[in-house]
Parts: C-alpha cells; structure tokens; sequence
C-alpha cells in the first residue's frame, strides 16, 4: 500500500491573525495597524486562499487515491475501490494509470503556480510528489513491451506501452490490438509535462519516443490527387480513425517543440513518407520542425473529418471493417497501406473536443493565427452550449457535466478532466468563454466535496447527485477529480495575478447568482451581499459595499 509518513492534511485556508509583537498599543493603532497590514498583504499572500484551497483538496485526493486504489511497491493499481467494505479489487489498465502521473503533475504545476503566494505549501509538499512521480514512472514499466511493426512508410521495433499491466517490468504484450495509440499520447503529454517540471531528463527521452511512435502510424499513403489521407488509426491493429487517436498528440507535440527548437538544432529525426511511385523514402529532418508541422496536420485532419457542424463539438471516430492491409513496395518490402474508413460518428465526449481546444490554444498560442483564435471561442460555446446542462438544487442552479449511472460503465468523470484542463489553457485567450466553464466546475466539485466526500476522502461520479445506490468507484475518477482541483488552482491564481495588474477590475459590480463566494482569507460566506467588502467569487475579486 501506498504511504508517505510524511503526508500532512492541510485546512482549506490559512487564517491569519495580527500580532503586535508584545507592544503595547491602543484600539486606534492596532486598528491602523490591522488596515496596513490588510492592504501590504492584500495582493501577495492573503488573495490566494481560493487557489490554495483548490491545491490542498487535490493532494487531498491525490493522497487519498494513491494509499487506498495502489498497493504494494511496485504501485499496482486496482480497478475499483468499494468505498463500503474499504477494498480495491482487480487491475487497472494503463489508461487509468496514466491518470496518476496526470494527477501527480497537476499538483507539481499547481505548487509552483503558488509558491510565491504559499511557499510553507511547496516547501513542505514539492518534493514528495516530485518522488511520487518519479516511482509512478519507474513501475509504468510493467506495462511496457516491444514489438516489430510494419506501419506506412517504416518498419521497426518499438517499445511501448500495452493496454493490460504484465507481472515483470518490460514483459507486457503489446502487438496488435494489445497498444493503441491513444494510450501512447496521453503518457507522452504527461512525461513532457513531467519534464517541464522537474528537468528530468529520462522523461523527456521516452516523451520523445512515444511522440515518434504515433506519429509512426500517421496514414502517408497518398490519395489519387497525391495528398496524404492522413490521420492515426486507434491502434496498428485496427483500422478505425477515432478522435481520441489523434487529437490528443497536438499538445504535445506543441510543447516538444518548443523543447527542442534552438539554434544549435541538428536534424536528427528520420522522416518516413511514401513517393509518387510507391517507394518509401527517409530524410534526416529537425525535430521542432516535424513536431510543429505534425501538429498542424492533425489538428487540419481532424477538424476536416471528425468537427460536427451542426453542434460545433466532435465526433468520436472514423468506422472501417478493420481489416489491415498491406502492399509490397518496390524495395520489396511489406508495408501497411490505407483502408477506408467511412463516415464519421458515435458519441461526441467531452474528451474529443477538449483535446482540440487545447490543441487550438497551443497553436495559436505559437503561430498568432487568427483562425486558431476563430476555433478556440467557437469550441469554447459550443462545449458549454452541447455538453452542459442545468440542474437545480435548493434553488440554485448548477451547470452540470455528462456523467455516468455508475463507476463502472463509463469514463465520463475523466472525460469532463480533459474539457476542464483545456479550458484553462484557453482562458488566456477568451477569459469569459473559459471562465463560464470553469466557474462551472469549481461549483459541482466544491458541491460534492462539501456534501458527499466519503471518510476515505472520495468523491461520487454524480458529483451534483451523489453516489446512488452503489459505494463502488475508481482510482481513476478520483484521480481526475484531484487534477482538476489543481488545474482550478492554477487557474485561480492567474485570475487574481490578472486581478492584482487591473486593481480597478475590484471596483465592478457583484454578480448576480449563487456561485460561492469567499473573503480574501477564504472563509465562505453564506450571504455575501450582508458581508461587504472585497469578495471572490467565479474566480475574480469584487467590492462590495
């Protein structure tokens, strides 16, 4: 089992106390006093109790998760947990896996993002999630396999990550259906992360090597006018071209780039496509550049295949018989070779289209280019028109996300994480668009933690209803919750940086509604409009007189 002796529940907020250092002072200068110190401190230590509280509930939740759905050294991870008879039972796939290491950065961004504001919080809590990040990768391994793939324009060994855990570390089964690239994707984004903020190098390395792997499976095959199909099947052994296999590599991707983009770049990627004539050919070519170029293409592939027009968000796939195929090319040997694949369909989850709008924001972000901005505000609506609906409870209303009848038919907890953590990187660029979703999310998990947070310190599914008839969940919903409460985090924190740079943004109306509302030292209020004074509430600060 998972334990950290040196883990310390941390209350939502500090409180703060004015001591006048033995002086002795009369109620007129220790009332001056109180007002000098409220206004020095104002900006730069008490205005991040809301984001400080969204940080110590996700490694509240992290911590929970990581002692009761892991056990033993090797960090095995249960299927489900019974919040009932206190017990884990089965194996987790990679998937949910890769939810740990999401979970474990969250928190790492989310300390930095604070450190200024809270630095007794990063001093006493960096470290031990750095360590946990690092033992969450190291046992990764169990899942990890290699094989030789014929792909489009490239045949070779990989080694990479399986769908079901193997009991040694490097003996998975990974051929054929056994890997899929969407799980290839999602550990990338997250070791890239890993990199960013703990400059190990081992993840930058294996980031590097799943991101060429996916794009390894990228259809070249060219179409009878001599274009690409392109597009990434799930997996080598299927045919289907979903949403999930390809979107997910755009950011990524964005962010490798920037990693490797420098002036002394020599070009060491080797570049695979097929000629006019069926030959498959290489070049040696800079990474930064294949990685940005990559990124485009499949943000263009996907919006071009997958965007419903009609609702704004995305489809979940591309259909085929999956029958794989293959061609001998003119060096004689076998390579894959495109297999149509139909009309889209499916469900439209909040995954898929949370996965482009990150995408949109790091290209635009890169690039400036206004179409990218065009997309980012047009998914912003549509995702909280399509996929949000209003719920009331006690006569307020709360903007409810897809869920599932219970924990163990469907992902929709984790699904919501994607949307929510895009959310964020676009607000930069649309504050009052992301910020609606966002508000959104901070109100059902603030709801859920303050109404149904088990004594194992889990949350339901239904975050606004509750946990229903059943006490089963999984490590992988609650591992979701803990890395949107530190994206909350992050986010909170970059509104009030924003705040504090507009001090005239305090002078705004209140808004009307029920959102929760906070004091500057993160006390929430039940009736704030009878309180008065500089208040939080849906991430911004207001003077209410």
């Amino acid at each position: 089992m998972y334990n950290d002796s040196d883990i310390k529940r941390q209350p939502p907020g500090k409180h703060i106390s004015y001591n006048p250092s033995g002086r002795i002072c009369n109620r007129s200068s220790i009332l001056i006093a109180l007002l000098f110190s409220f206004f020095i401190f104002h900006f730069s230590f008490i205005s991040a109790q809301p984001a400080e509280q969204d940080l110590t509930r996700a490694m509240a939740l992290l911590d929970a998760t990581m002692q009761r759905s892991f056990t033993g050294s090797d960090l095995r991870m249960y299927d489900t947990y019974n919040t009932s008879t206190h017990k884990g039972d089965g194996t987790a796939d990679v998937w949910p896996y890769t939810a740990a290491l999401e979970a474990t950065c969250s928190v790492l961004e989310a300390l930095d993002a604070l450190r200024a504001d809270s630095p007794s919080l990063y001093d006493e809590h960096h470290d031990r999630y750095v360590i946990l990040l690092r033992s969450l990768f190291d046992n990764l391994a169990y899942y990890r396999g290699t094989y030789r793939v014929n792909s489009y324009a490239h045949r070779g060994p990989w080694s990479i990550y399986g769908v079901h855990r193997s009991s040694r570390k490097g003996g998975a089964i990974v051929a054929g259906i056994e890997n899929v690239y969407d799980d290839q994707m999602w550990i990338c984004r997250e070791l890239t992360r890993a990199y960013r903020l703990t400059g190990d190098a081992d993840y930058l390395t294996e980031a590097t090597m799943l991101a060429d792997y996916c794009l390894d499976g990228w259809d070249c095959c060219l179409d009878p006018n001599g274009n690409e199909y392109g597009g990434i099947s799930w997996g080598p052994g299927y045919n289907s071209k979903h949403s999930c296999s390809n979107s997910p590599i755009i950011q990524p991707l964005a962010w490798l780039h920037e990693l490797y983009l420098s002036p002394d770049e020599t070009a060491d990627y080797t570049y695979c496509y097929i000629a006019a004539d069926s030959s498959r050919l290489s070049t040696q070519r800079l990474r930064s550049e294949v990685y940005l170029e990559f990124a485009r293409k499949v943000y263009a592939w996907q919006k071009t295949k997958l965007l419903n027009r009609s609702t704004g968000v995305y489809y979940d796939m591309l259909g085929a018989d999956n029958t794989i195929r293959y061609v001998t090319a003119p060096d004689g040997l076998r390579y894959r070779t495109h297999v149509d694949t139909g009309s889209p369909g499916g469900t439209a989850y909040t995954y898929n289209t949370g996965t482009m709008l990150a995408g949109t924001a790091e290209l635009y972000r890169l690039t400036d280019e206004a179409d990218y901005l065009t997309d980012l505000k047009k998914l912003l609506t549509s995702s909280y028109n399509q996929f949000g609906r209003w719920k009331r409870i006690d006569g307020v209303r709360y903007r409810q996300w897809p869920t599932d009848e219970k924990a163990t038919s469907g992902f929709n907890c984790w699904f919501n994480d994607v949307l929510m953590r895009a959310c964020v990187d676009a607000w930069a660029y649309d504050p009052d668009g992301a910020a609606k979703i966002l508000n959104s999310y901070q109100e059902n998990l603030d709801y859920a933690w303050e109404h149904y947070l088990t004594s194992d310190g889990f949350l339901p599914i239904d975050l606004l209803g509750g946990w229903g008839d059943s006490p089963v969940t999984k490590g992988f919903h609650q591992l979701a919750f803990a890395a949107e409460y530190a994206m909350l985090a992050v986010w909170q924190q970059r509104v009030l940086a924003t705040d504090i740079a507009s001090p005239a943004a305090d002078a705004r109306p209140f808004p009307d509604g029920a959102a929760p509302t906070y004091t500057l030292a993160g006390q929430r209020l039940t009736t704030p409009a009878a309180h008065g004074g500089i208040l939080v509430t849906r991430g911004r600060k207001y003077l209410v007189r």
